[in-house]
């Protein structure tokens, strides 16, 4: 459907991902996939590009695990990346500087004595809120030099920051994590897991979030579309 992903058959195998591109020195940034994001590629040729660009694109949601699977035949977990980020930091300690930016400093400092009660062996050398100007993250990530960074701003406002980052000489690569900091701090709260399990993470976010029923109306344009491709092969092309 014009937008590729990267298939994971065990979180561990996330994890090992995470830790092959930190030891390559890999930068660059992640984007995660789902039904709304592969719309609004094929809808906006400036999200597909900033899609497309990305180094890793995760399948965070069903739609990806079930496009994936109608059309390539290929299996996925829904892949908890984030977490798989963090352990893999923690798990290679010294050798990886991590960062984290994002959310409000209240919720990012409970974040971070809880990603480090949880994960003891990480490096954790920076944390900064996302509500700062960009001149101030861009000279702390200069002066911190992590090597790995959560950013939770949403997308696609992570990925855009993450691109100028980079090309500002700024050596990390950098995950979008959108609310991962605000869950890990207790500030919000994840799905039950039978629901995640079951496909059914969007609904309980729209019934904790009704505001967010304009995102879920790519639902039924997603489908419908999957559908086409299903029936029809060829895949559908991005604008521009």
């Amino acid at each position: 459907m014009g937008v590729s992903c990267l298939a994971f058959a065990s979180h561990e195998q996330a994890v090992h991902h995470v830790r092959s591109l930190v030891l390559s020195a890999a930068q660059g940034y992640t984007v995660a996939i789902n039904a709304e994001k592969i719309v609004r590629s094929q809808n906006e040729a400036e999200f597909g590009a900033l899609v497309r660009n990305a180094l890793v694109k995760v399948p965070d949601g069903a739609g990806a695990q079930l496009a994936l699977r109608w059309l390539q035949g290929v299996r996925t977990i829904k892949v908890n990346f984030p977490k798989a980020v963090m352990e893999a930091a923690a798990e290679l300690g010294d050798q990886c500087r991590f960062g984290i930016i994002g959310s409000t400093e209240e919720s990012l400092r409970k974040a971070a004595l809880e990603m480090r009660r949880r994960y003891p062996g990480i490096n954790l050398v920076m944390q900064k809120s996302g509500f700062v100007p960009e001149a101030e993250l861009l000279e702390e990530l200069r002066r911190s030099r992590p090597r790995l960074c959560l950013v939770a701003m949403g997308t696609p406002k992570q990925e855009l920051f993450a691109t100028r980052a980079v090309r500002s000489g700024i050596s990390c690569l950098f995950v979008g994590c959108g609310g991962a900091l605000d869950i890990l701090s207790g500030h919000a709260i994840r799905a039950p897991q039978w629901m995640v399990d079951h496909y059914l993470e969007w609904l309980y976010r729209l019934l904790r979030e009704p505001s967010r029923w304009r995102r879920q109306t790519a639902l039924p344009v997603f489908l419908m579309r999957l559908l086409k491709a299903k029936l029809t092969g060829p895949e559908l092309q991005l604008p521009g």
